[in-house]
């Protein structure tokens, strides 16, 4: 294993490498061609030409197109409320187009972010649109958070989120478990939908990404398969204008090994085809016995622009995961509480050494393409194609008949267990058209948007499911003793194909800003030997906002969603669509005088069809009649005098069965408190800058079993970062839990409970170039 982690290191050092050099051959190949032909306007720049003189900066429709040289030192942003922008160019590409129809943007919504504060989103409107133009709270993590606090996967980014409960179950590979406003959201990638159905897909790794944006309520308006509790939004890294490359290494607990690269830049020297390669290599263990964590990544990408108008990226993934069961489904006792024996031991694993695996393999190919056509029409189209192949092999204790006392023996030692095992194959093939139309209607101001979105999937599986009654003692296991894998069945094809048309108007007079949008869904969920079953529906969003001169905005909204449940359960049955609304109010405010950005918000959400764990089985989903979520988020985001950066945040939700078995109850694994802040503060040392440190506390409520028996403790965890950044050279070292707290991560009435991630070190050295 080791010599095939240096074999893929060494591979993915000379592909980024390579990928650095070519270009800059090719660009000089060129240069003498490219000396002929009419530059493209306005794309050296992060800053109009008129800011760096002093005047007034606005738009001159007399004035030809020009090209600006992008300056050597940072220009200071153009209004006291943006955050610094780098020198550097960031490309307009796909979507960006239409930011800049008026005016160079110093950030897009596709783009980079220098800093903390994000300015733009498209996640809760699917336009470019500033945050604080959009009636519905946003979060958006950026790579420079994914960088300080050394995330390497997408849960830990989102770790200092408020409303957002990470790692909601513990350390998963099976796929990212979190709850937003205490329902589980939906996950995206460049806006379409990522995957389908349960234990069939793989982690995004956080190294792809620019940034990952958190929409948190209802979205099906304008995604139609979005949650009520919301979306996770992820964007991908794009190419880039200016010729950038970095290089990685990475080092830490359970053996963590990785090596990452990534290089962007022209490949031309007039600018109209870049590239973009991002590549991961890792070998770990994790913190479950005989259980590793391998992932291979590879991500390039190309951008061609052949006039300012048009912009076409293609965007492939390749990615390869080698793990096993993370989680262990382990008893009440022995890990919510002592029993005669004391506690299990932590990292146990209940399953099988030599059989136990999960194994996915996923290739994704994305095109993104946009085309403004006039001064007021800009179309777009979004496309991906993805495959995935899993091999999931596991073993998990049988607790769920007495959840008081699993246990064989008087001893309270030994349990029986159950066999599971899965080798789904999936083919997804999505895509969003849409028109924007920017026009005035005498004082008021519009910006209309019009599409329609597709999805196909299938899936195709054999599966095996089996009943192990040898005694597995789990304060002392004897592995391989009596175990026969269950035989595999085939499981009848699946598959959903969904159609929606969407329009939105985004409306501004004077102050006032008022966003309206209506949807029309129409469903079918198909199954091998079965009849179809199809599902339609309408879904409205309104929403109203009023700028104040200070940078405060308070807004009201109200919006439904309709999220069709693809794929089927345990038993091979399809389930019935979720459907929810969810009344917000709250206020933004972006300071004029410093990087401050302040987000709060109050909301009640309904949610119909609210999908739950089995209680008597771990790999099923079943649906409880009504559940409703209130509560409140406040977080705030600032950098005072350049050295000091600070996230903080808090939240409260009240998530509560009203309908259903378990009408009153709390609804599972939903903290009622959270909270957590995180500053980092650059120094010099004897007169040598580049110094950083950085520390964060998170705070999780208790939380309920969904049926108010068991209640999993709160916990309070502590994380630091230390580094220093030369102008090459980059070093850094984090930990997370520095107290080694054992934690659950929540305990469910079936009689199971998940662990928490334990203590992690982790450093670094990048050389940038």
């Amino acid at each position: 294993m080791a010599c095939e982690f240096t074999r893929q290191a060494s591979r993915l050092a000379v592909l980024t490498v390579a990928a650095a050099l070519i270009p800059a051959s090719s660009a000089y190949a060129q240069e003498s061609i490219a000396q002929e032909q009419t530059p493209l306007p306005v794309q050296e720049q992060e800053q109009p030409a008129a800011l760096q003189d002093g005047s007034s900066g606005e738009p001159s429709a007399d004035l030809p197109a020009i090209t600006v040289e992008a300056p050597s030192e940072p220009v200071a942003p153009p209004t006291p409320t943006a955050t610094p922008v780098r020198a550097t160019a960031t490309v307009p590409s796909n979507e960006q187009t239409e930011a800049a129809q008026s005016e160079p943007a110093v950030e897009s919504a596709w783009g980079p972010v220098d800093g903390l504060i994000a300015q733009n989103s498209s996640t809760g409107i699917k336009t470019d649109t500033p945050l604080d133009e959009i009636p519905q709270s946003i979060t958006v993590v950026t790579s420079e958070q994914i960088q300080q606090q050394a995330a390497t996967s997408v849960m830990q980014a989102l770790r200092y989120v408020p409303g957002v409960y990470a790692e909601a179950y513990g350390f998963d590979v099976r796929g990212d478990a979190a709850l937003v406003r205490g329902v589980a959201p939906v996950e995206y990638l460049d806006g379409l939908r990522r995957f389908y159905g349960y234990y069939n897909n793989s982690n995004v790794d956080p190294y792809t990404l620019e940034r990952i944006e958190v929409l948190k309520g209802p979205a099906s308006v304008l995604y139609g398969a979005g949650s009520v509790g919301g979306i996770i939004n992820m964007i991908s890294k794009r190419p880039q204008e200016e010729n950038h490359t970095e290089i990685g290494v990475m080092y830490g607990s359970n053996d963590f090994k990785q090596v990452q690269g990534d290089s962007t830049g022209k490949i031309t020297k007039d600018g109209k085809w870049l590239y973009r390669l991002v590549g991961v290599a890792r070998e770990s263990n994790t913190q479950v016995d005989y259980t590793d964590y391998d992932r291979y990544v590879i991500q390039p990408s190309i951008t061609w622009r052949p006039d300012d108008r048009t912009n076409l990226t293609i965007l492939a993934n390749f990615q390869k995961d080698d793990s096993g069961s993370t989680t262990a489904f382990l008893p009440w006792e022995g890990t919510l509480f002592k029993g005669p024996n004391g506690k299990i031991r932590w990292g146990r694993m209940t399953s099988e050494p030599s059989w136990d695996q999960y194994k996915t393999e996923t290739q994704s190919v994305t095109v993104l393409f946009d085309r403004q056509l006039n001064d007021t029409f800009t179309f777009r189209e979004n496309m991906r194609y993805t495959h995935t192949k899993v091999d999931y092999r596991s073993l998990y204790p049988n607790v769920y008949s007495n959840p008081l006392n699993p246990f064989l023996d008087p001893a309270r030692r030994t349990v029986t267990r159950y066999s599971y095992s899965s080798h789904p194959t999936t083919h997804v093939f999505n895509s969003d058209t849409n028109l924007i139309a920017d026009f005035n209607t005498g004082p008021i101001t519009h910006k209309l948007l019009t599409g329609v979105d597709y999805t196909h999937f299938t899936e195709r599986n054999s599966a095996g499911y089996g009943y192990v009654a040898t005694p597995f003692d789990l304060y002392s296991p004897v592995y391989n003793n009596g175990f026969t894998p269950p035989p595999l069945s085939y499981v009848p094809e699946s598959g959903t194909t969904q159609t929606g048309v969407y329009a939105q108007d985004q409306i501004e007079f004077g102050r006032w800003i008022t966003v309206l949008g209506i949807r029309y869904d129409d469903v079918t969920n198909s199954t091998e030997g079965s009849a179809d079953e199809n599902n339609d529906a309408t879904t409205y969003r309104a929403g109203l906002m009023y700028a104040f001169d200070n940078g405060f905005t308070p807004y009201v909204s109200y919006i439904q969603s309709f999220e069709p449940v693809l794929g089927l359960d345990f038993y091979n049955q399809p389930y019935e669509p979720l459907e929810g609304e969810q009344w917000e109010v709250g206020f933004k405010y972006r300071s004029n005088s410093m990087p401050l950005a302040v987000n709060a918000a109050l909301f009640d959400i309904t949610e119909k069809n609210r999908q739950s764990t089995d209680p008597n089985n771990p790999f099923n989903q079943i649906q409880l009649g009504e559940a409703r979520s209130r509560g409140g988020e406040i977080e705030t985001i600032f950098t005072l005098n350049k050295n000091l950066d600070v996230i903080a945040g808090y939240s409260y939700t009240d998530a509560e069965i009203t309908q259903g078995d378990n009408k009153g109850n709390q609804v599972a694994s939903v903290p009622l408190h959270q909270a957590s802040a995180w500053a980092t503060y650059r120094f010099s040392v004897m007169g040598i800058s580049g110094f950083a440190v950085g520390g964060g506390v998170r705070y999780v409520g208790s939380s309920w079993d969904g049926v108010d028996t068991i209640e999993t403790p709160s916990h309070t965890l502590y994380d630091a970062m230390l580094s220093f950044e030369t102008d090459h050279w980059r070093y850094q070292i984090n930990g997370t839990n520095l107290g080694d707290e054992k934690y659950m991560s929540t305990c469910l009435a079936r009689g199971d409970c998940f662990l928490g991630v334990r203590r992690t070190v982790l450093g670094q050295v990048t050389y940038k170039f």
